[in-house]
C-alpha cells in the first residue's frame, strides 16, 4: 500500500492516507485529498505517463520506486487486501481524482472498479490472473458493505457501479464483471435487485442489461417482458430477441400483462410479436375485452384492434392474384449459402452476416425466407423484411431508405404472401433502434414496395385511400399504389364535400391530376399552409418537397412549435442538385476542354504583369449550359441562356482560391483555349489528374432540390428562430447522400465554418465591397476528401451578369 500511495510523499499527506486506508483512522485524510495535493493526480491516474522530474521527485523520497512497482504493488493489493482495506482505498482514488459525484453516479465504488479491472487487464502473469479470479460481483458486494457504498443495499451498490456509463467512465471493462459465469449466477441470485436497478439508466445501458438477460433468460423474463415495452426501440428490440428463447405460450403469458398497462407508443412491436405467437391473438382481444365499451382510451383500442385486424383479416385475405412462383437466385455460390443455410437446423439465434451484401443478387427475397424456414425460424418472414430497416448498405443507409423500384420488384412477392406485414410498415417510423442510426421512412418504403403488385389488395384500399387523401408526402405514392381504383376514386370524390379543409384540398389535387371535368387543384405548395412557403418552393416537384414535409414532421416529433416550423419552413429556397444515383438532366459538363471567346483571356491570378511568369492560370473545374436550368430553379436571377464556366486553383494555402467565373453570352464565337497550369492541387497529384477525373465524370446532371439555413446562424436570427439549432439538426439528418454539386440555394454547413456567402463579402478584390446580406451561392461542389469548395457572389452582379466578382472559397480540414 506504501508503493501504491508513494506519490503522496511530496505533499506530505503520505502518512495521514496511508493510516486511514489500512487502519480507519478517520475520514480527515480524504478532505485533504480532495485539495488535490501534490502527488494526488499519480495516484489516480497511475496509467499515464508521469515526467522523469515528477518520478525522480517519488523516489528521492522512496529510494527505488517507480510507476511499474507501483502497478505491482496495486496487483498485489487487490489479489490480497481484505474488503476493509479495499473500501477505504476505493475511498481514496475518488478523493484524488478530486470528482464531485453527479446524480446517479455510485461514487467510489465505481472507480474501484475501474481502476481494479484496468490494472489486471494491463497486466500479465499469475499475479492478474489471481486479481481476476478473486474479482467478481460477489466480491465488489463485500467491499460495498464493508465500505457503506452509497446505495439502498450492497447488492444495489455493486450494480449500479458495474452498470453506470458516462463519458467519463466506460463501461466495457466493468462489464466482463457480470458477463463472466460469476456475474451471470449472481444476477440469477439477485435478479429482482437487478430490475430495480437497471430500468433506470439511460437507453444504451438497457440495452446492454435486455442482451444480459439472455444469459439466464428464465431468472430475468419478468425484466425482459418490462424492457419489451420500453421508450427506446433498440431496448424493445434486444429484449425480444431474449423473449425469443422461450416457447410461444410462454412469450404470450410474459407479454400480455403489458398490453393494458404499456403506453401505446411502446406497444407495437410486442404486439407484432405476440401476433406471431399461437394464442397470441386471442390474449390482444382479451386485452381488448377487458377495456370494456367506450373506454377511455382510444390510441391503445385501436392499436389493440388493427393488431388483431391484421391477424384475423390480411394473413386469411387471398393472394395477391398472379403471385410468381419462388425464384431461385441464378447466382451458384448464392444458391450454395442459401442451401447450406437451410441445412443448418438453426434455432434463429445467429444472423447471417453479410446478408445485406447478397439480398442484390436475388430475384426473389423469399428464397432467403425459404432458407430461413428450413433452418427452423419460427418468423422467417418478420426476419426477411426487418432486413429492410436493420440492415445497412456499404454507403451505411438502411436497405429500405431509399428502395428503387428495381430493389421493390424483388421485395413485393413477400409483402403479398403477407399482408399484415405491408400494413405494419404503413404505420411508419424510422426503424432506427440506436439514436446513430440512419432512418428510415417506412411509409414510403413499402408504398415503393406496394406500387409493384400486380393488383392493389383489395383488404388495404380503405388504409390507402385514407393516406391518398391526406396532406403529407405519403398521398401522392398511395394515389399511385391505387391507380385507378373505383372505390378509391368514389371515396376522393366523396371528399370534396368533407368538412375538413385539407382533405378537400387532397381530394381536388387528386382528382385534377388526370383531368376529373370541373375539378381544380389546389395552388402548388398547398399541403404547408397558406403563404408558408415561397412560391419558388412551392412549385417545385413532389421529389424536392417530400424532404421538406419529412422535416416538418420529425421537427414536431422534436417538439419545436408548429409556428416556429412553419416561418422557418418560410426560409426554403430552391435549388439544382446531384441526386443519388447521379440521374437528371444535362446541365453542363466537368473539366475541359476550356471554350472562351477569342478575346477574352485566361482567368489567371496575376502578380507581375511585366514578367511572363508573373501570374498563374486557373483551372476550369465545370461549365454551365443555362439554357438547360429551368427559370426559378436556383431562386437566382441567371442569365436564360449562355454558359458560366467555373474555375478554381484547389490549394490550401488559404480559404479564397484563386478562381472565379466567367460568363459566355449565347451565340458568341468561342475556341478551344490550351492552359498552363502550375499549381499542386489538393489531394491530387497535378492539376491534370484532376481534370482526368473529373472529365471521366462528364456530363454533370442535377435534378430539384430543396435547402434550409445548415450553416451557424447570427444571434439576430436566433431572436427570430429560438429553436433554430433544433431546427437545423433535424435538416441535417434530410440526406440521400447526394448532392455533390449544388447550383443555388443555401450553402452546406462544413464543421461549424460559417456560412461562405456572406463571409464573402469582405473578400473581394479591387476594392469592391458588398453588403454580407446580398451575397448567395452560386455553386457548391463537395468534391475533394473533407473539403467544400463554394462559388459565391452578389444578387445584384448576377442581375449585371458581373461574373468576374465571383469569390472561390474552399472549408476543408484536411
Amino acid at each position: 500500500m506504501r508503493d501504491c500511495l508513494a506519490p503522496l510523499r511530496v505533499s506530505g499527506v503520505f502518512e495521514p492516507v496511508v493510516e486511514h486506508v489500512l487502519r480507519g483512522t478517520g475520514p480527515k485524510a480524504l478532505a485533504t485529498l480532495r485539495e488535490r495535493p501534490a502527488g494526488a493526480d499519480m495516484v489516480a491516474k497511475p496509467d499515464l505517463t508521469w515526467s522523469a522530474e515528477r518520478v525522480a521527485a517519488v523516489a528521492d523520497l522512496r529510494p527505488g520506486w517507480s510507476p511499474r512497482d507501483a502497478e505491482t504493488a496495486r496487483l498485489m493489493v487487490y489479489r490480497i487486501a481484505q474488503a476493509d482495506v479495499l473500501a477505504r482505498f476505493g475511498q481514496v482514488l475518488h478523493a484524488a481524482a478530486d470528482r464531485t459525484t453527479v446524480s446517479g453516479e455510485p461514487s467510489w465504488l465505481l472507480v474501484l472498479a475501474d481502476d481494479v479491472t484496468r490494472a489486471y487487464g494491463a497486466a500479465d502473469g499469475v499475479d492478474a490472473e489471481n486479481v481476476q479470479r478473486r474479482w467478481d460481483p460477489h466480491t465488489l458486494a463485500e467491499v460495498a458493505r464493508a465500505g457503506d457504498a452509497p446505495g439502498r443495499t450492497p447488492v444495489h451498490a455493486t450494480l449500479s457501479a458495474l452498470l453506470y456509463a458516462d463519458s467519463s467512465h466506460w463501461a466495457y471493462r466493468r462489464n466482463r464483471l457480470l458477463e463472466s459465469d460469476a456475474g451471470v449466477a449472481f444476477l440469477a441470485r439477485y435478479a429482482d435487485e437487478f430490475a430495480d436497478v437497471a430500468t433506470g439508466f439511460e437507453d444504451h445501458v438497457r440495452r446492454y442489461v435486455a442482451r444480459l438477460c439472455a444469459r439466464r433468460p428464465e431468472a430475468h423474463a419478468g425484466l425482459a417482458a418490462e424492457l419489451a415495452v420500453d421508450a427506446d426501440a433498440g431496448v424493445r428490440a434486444e429484449a425480444l430477441a431474449t423473449l425469443s428463447r422461450f416457447d410461444g405460450p410462454r412469450q404470450v403469458d410474459l407479454l400480455r400483462q403489458h398490453l393494458r398497462t404499456a403506453a401505446p407508443d411502446r406497444l407495437p412491436d410486442a404486439l407484432a410479436r405476440l401476433a406471431d405467437l399461437g394464442g397470441g391473438v386471442v390474449a390482444i382481444e382479451e386485452a381488448l375485452a377487458d377495456g370494456g365499451a367506450g373506454s377511455a382510451d382510444p390510441e391503445r383500442e385501436q392499436l389493440l384492434g388493427r393488431a388483431v385486424f391484421r391477424v384475423r383479416v390480411l394473413r386469411a385475405a387471398e393472394a395477391v392474384a398472379s403471385l410468381p412462383p419462388v425464384a431461385a437466385p441464378q447466382d451458384a455460390d448464392l444458391a450454395e449459402e442459401l442451401g447450406a443455410l437451410g441445412a443448418g437446423g438453426s434455432a434463429g439465434d445467429h444472423p447471417w452476416h453479410g446478408v445485406e451484401g447478397r439480398l442484390a443478387l436475388m430475384p426473389d427475397v423469399r428464397a432467403l425466407r425459404d432458407a430461413y424456414r428450413s433452418a427452423g425460424m419460427p418468423d422467417a418472414d418478420r426476419r426477411t423484411a426487418a432486413l429492410l430497416v436493420t440492415r445497412t448498405t456499404h454507403t451505411r443507409r438502411k436497405i429500405g431508405a431509399f428502395l428503387t423500384p428495381e430493389d421493390a420488384e424483388r421485395w413485393w412477392p413477400l409483402f403479398a404472401e403477407r399482408l399484415d406485414l405491408a400494413d405494419e410498415y404503413l404505420d411508419g417510423g424510422e426503424g432506427r433502434r440506436h439514436p446513430d442510426e440512419s432512418a428510415v421512412d417506412t411509409t414510403t418504403m413499402i408504398l415503393t414496395i406496394l406500387e409493384r403488385f400486380p393488383a392493389v389488395p383489395e383488404t388495404l384500399v380503405p388504409r390507402l385511400t385514407s393516406l391518398a387523401l391526406g396532406a403529407n408526402r405519403h398521398r401522392l405514392p398511395a394515389r399511385r399504389v391505387l391507380g385507378d381504383h373505383p372505390g378509391a376514386r368514389a371515396a376522393a370524390t366523396a371528399a370534396l364535400s368533407d368538412a375538413d379543409a385539407a382533405t378537400r384540398s387532397s381530394a381536388a389535387e387528386w382528382l385534377a391530376g388526370p383531368g376529373e371535368p370541373g375539378v381544380v387543384g389546389p395552388e402548388p405548395g398547398w399541403e404547408f399552409g397558406a403563404g408558408v412557403l415561397h412560391p419558388a418552393v412551392g412549385a417545385l416537384p413532389a421529389s424536392a418537397l417530400w424532404w421538406l414535409d419529412r422535416f416538418r414532421e420529425q421537427a414536431l416529433d422534436r417538439g419545436v412549435p408548429a409556428d416556429d416550423v412553419d416561418r422557418w419552413l418560410g426560409l426554403a429556397r430552391p435549388k439544382l442538385r446531384t441526386a443519388r444515383d447521379g440521374t437528371g438532366p444535362v446541365v453542363g459538363r466537368l473539366g475541359s476542354p476550356l471554350m472562351l471567346p477569342p478575346d477574352v483571356p485566361t482567368p489567371a491570378t496575376v502578380w507581375d504583369s511585366d514578367d511572363p511568369d508573373g501570374s498563374c492560370e486557373h483551372q476550369l473545374i465545370a461549365t454551365l449550359d443555362l439554357a438547360a436550368i429551368p427559370p426559378e430553379a436556383t431562386g437566382l436571377p441567371l442569365p436564360p441562356d449562355g454558359r458560366v464556366l467555373l474555375f478554381a486553383n484547389i490549394e490550401l494555402d488559404d480559404v479564397v482560391l484563386p478562381g472565379g467565373a466567367v460568363y459566355v453570352p449565347a451565340g458568341t464565337p468561342v475556341e478551344e483555349r490550351e492552359v498552363s497550369l502550375d499549381y499542386e492541387p489538393y489531394e491530387y497529384d497535378s492539376p491534370e489528374d484532376l481534370d482526368d477525373e473529373l472529365r471521366r465524370t462528364g456530363d454533370l446532371r442535377l435534378v430539384h432540390g430543396v435547402g434550409l439555413p445548415s450553416c451557424p446562424v447570427e444571434d439576430e436570427v436566433l431572436d427570430r428562430h429560438p429553436h433554430a439549432k433544433t431546427l437545423q439538426d433535424v435538416w441535417s439528418e434530410q440526406s440521400d447522400e447526394g448532392g455533390e454539386w449544388q447550383i443555388g440555394g443555401y450553402a452546406a454547413d462544413f464543421d461549424g465554418y460559417g456560412d461562405p456567402a456572406p463571409a464573402s463579402a469582405s473578400l473581394e478584390e479591387g476594392g469592391h465591397e458588398s453588403s454580407p446580406e446580398d451575397r448567395v451561392l452560386l455553386a457548391q461542389w463537395v468534391g475533394v476528401p473533407m473539403g467544400i469548395l463554394y462559388w459565391t457572389i452578389t444578387r445584384q452582379d448576377l442581375e449585371a451578369r458581373r461574373f468576374d466578382r465571383v469569390v472561390v472559397q474552399m472549408y476543408a480540414n484536411p
